[in-house]
């Protein structure tokens, strides 16, 4: 008989969460690369939009392209967010039905938890005492970004039998081998990354869209990202497999949304996204993709832009997070203000309308400015696009962490509920969680201008007009 390992994806417990293409990739990718060893898996995804007991009712409204809200439990905030006026909840199927399923695999030899967000830790502290309860003395293997960010706090906090950071697949099978005993064949281990095998999407349970990873890692440092923290040195696969894995899995599963996992999707563009593209014009495969992760306007050109146009790139989430060259070149980031124009101009000459497209703007930063979060959000709706805000949070190990330690704003030991995207950017002395509300509100008004192609601020007369009240306004 195989040996049988439990994988498990754990709720979000937050104020807000949505599916925004979210699926857990690694521990996918790690299901299909245990099963080469003789491992038999079995996974339980406490995420599961569809996973209603009883009926086969939907209980969250799914967009056809799958992304949807999570069926939610309001549960009680934890005591540090006691000051924060918002609902907060258990993202996910109810506890019962996760108990019920964790029951029938008393024959598991060990269970893997994943983790993500590092202020998503009630959600694995509270999966891992459950499967306890369920299966005792079944030893907990605790992975992921949150465990890789912070293995100590992880350690005290979730208690897991073990902990594996970074990468997982060539540090579990070596925890398989010698703390567990299992024999293994290491001379089938891959030793690239298209050696591996496809994510085992058969293990989800009503896929309405997939996910791909063309490559791992990211040459850039980004001042507020992790992503060399958690993930192996920056390495591209072979344009002609990823090609072929899209028509594997569109053969398999007839699904038309694929979202893109990549960090650097268009690093050395000639070479690698503009072969994927081609690619799959020539398959005539009748794809829509998307990038929830943002894209590098830098790097797209005539040729590019026509490329995805033509592919059928649908959702176009551009990386710019500020107007200012200033803080810009502190976060060492990789667009400048005409670089954001010129490629809006080159997508829209390809055909995309400019109100298609997105992109992100960061908020919070530690001594950000309102003046600063607003000319960015301005900046980008002049453009004809959609700002994207995305709230700061200050990730351990990252050099916008470290500023908001030196300046006096957290403590190097902070809760990392303290630290969620939510309440962060209440540390900016002077800017209330209600000011922060009005700047979503306000960047929601541009946007749906933004979608029927107005330009509000570009208007000779209302534009003005607008700006007085801005500037004289309480916001």
């Amino acid at each position: 008989m195989k040996p049988k390992l439990l994988l498990i994806n754990p709720w979000i417990y937050d104020f807000a969460a949505y599916d925004l293409w979210s699926k857990p990739l690694g521990l996918l990718y790690l299901a299909s690369f245990l099963r080469l060893f003789g491992f038999e898996i079995a996974f339980i995804d406490c995420l599961d939009k569809y996973d209603t007991p009883g009926d086969n009712k939907i209980s969250a409204k799914i967009k056809t392209d799958g992304r949807g809200k999570y069926k939610r439990e309001i549960i009680a905030r934890p005591a540090v967010l006691n000051d924060i006026p918002r609902h907060y909840a258990r993202y996910g199927i109810g506890e019962n039905l996760f108990r019920e399923k964790i029951k029938v695999h008393q024959d598991a030899s060990a269970v893997l938890v994943t983790s993500i967000m590092t202020y998503w830790y009630p959600g694995v502290k509270r999966a891992v005492e459950i499967i306890r309860e369920e299966l005792p003395g079944k030893p907990v293997i605790l992975g992921g970004i949150y465990a890789s960010l912070l293995p100590d706090h992880a350690q005290k906090h979730i208690d897991p039998d073990y902990l594996i950071t970074g990468p997982g697949e060539f540090k579990l099978i070596n925890l398989l081998t010698e703390k567990l005993e299992f024999s293994i064949d290491r001379s089938i281990l891959p030793k690239h990354l298209d050696d591996h095998p496809y994510p085992a999407f058969d293990l989800i349970t009503h896929p309405d869209y997939l996910v791909i990873m063309t490559s791992r890692g990211c040459p850039y440092n980004c001042s507020f990202c992790a992503q060399k923290l958690i993930s192996m040195p920056y390495t591209r696969r072979n344009p002609e497999d990823v090609v072929e894995e899209f028509n594997a899995h569109y053969k398999i599963f007839g699904l038309r949304d694929f979202a893109f996992y990549d960090d650097a999707l268009f690093i050395n563009r000639d070479e690698h996204i503009k072969i994927i593209l081609q690619g799959l014009i020539d398959a005539r495969l009748p794809l829509r993709l998307h990038s929830p992760n943002g894209l590098f306007a830098r790097a797209i050109d005539d040729e590019l832009a026509w490329l995805m146009l033509r592919s059928g790139f649908k959702t176009i989430r551009l990386s710019f997070e500020t107007s200012n060259e200033a803080r810009r070149k502190d976060m060492y980031s990789k667009v400048s203000n005409d670089d954001m124009i010129r490629a809006v101009d080159l997508l829209v000459k390809a055909g995309y309308r400019a109100g298609e497209l997105e992109s992100y703007v960061l908020m919070g930063l530690p001594g950000q400015s309102l003046e600063e979060i607003i000319a960015s959000v301005i900046f980008v709706h002049n453009l004809g696009v959609q700002v994207k805000l995305a709230s700061f949070s200050p990730i351990p190990g990252t050099k916008e962490f470290d500023k908001a330690v030196e300046a006096g704003l957290i403590d190097k030991e902070i809760d990392p509920l303290l630290t969620n995207k939510t309440i962060y950017p209440l540390r900016n002395k002077g800017l209330s969680y209600e000011t922060y509300r009005k700047v979503r509100s306000f960047t929601q008004v541009l946007n749906d201008a933004a979608k029927r192609s107005l330009k509000i601020f570009d208007d000779k007369e209302i534009g003005p007009a607008i700006k007085s009240v801005l500037r004289s306004a309480d916001v």
